[in-house]
């Protein structure tokens, strides 16, 4: 078995090994959990602006807005209406915990 080249780009940044993988969502209110699943991108509505995240994003909070939280996983979407609330970004996962928030038709 081949040995992983301790110069890659991946071995120098560990944000590039996670960018083909999926991402873990998690969208919580207190009326509880609407999604926890893997999905290939998510675009949510930060308090600046809309914000696409990616596998391998760097780690950051952020304030939301009311808006849409969209969510793509291969062929599936996922569309979530929030009020606001805040989102916990890391490579690997996003965690949006949403003051309200409902399924989109």
């Amino acid at each position: 078995m081949p040995t992983p080249d301790a110069d890659s780009p991946a071995t120098r940044n560990p944000q590039l090994a996670t960018r083909n993988s999926l991402l873990l969502l998690s969208v919580v209110s207190p009326s509880g959990t609407l999604l926890s699943c893997p999905v290939d991108s998510v675009v949510i509505p930060a308090w600046n602006g809309l914000m696409g995240i990616l596998p391998g994003h760097t780690a950051l909070l952020a304030m939301l807005r009311p808006g849409t939280v969209n969510a793509r996983a291969g062929d599936t979407t996922y569309a979530f209406q929030i009020t606001g609330g805040f989102a916990d970004v890391g490579p690997t996962q996003v965690s949006l915990v949403a003051d309200s928030a409902e399924a989109s038709p």
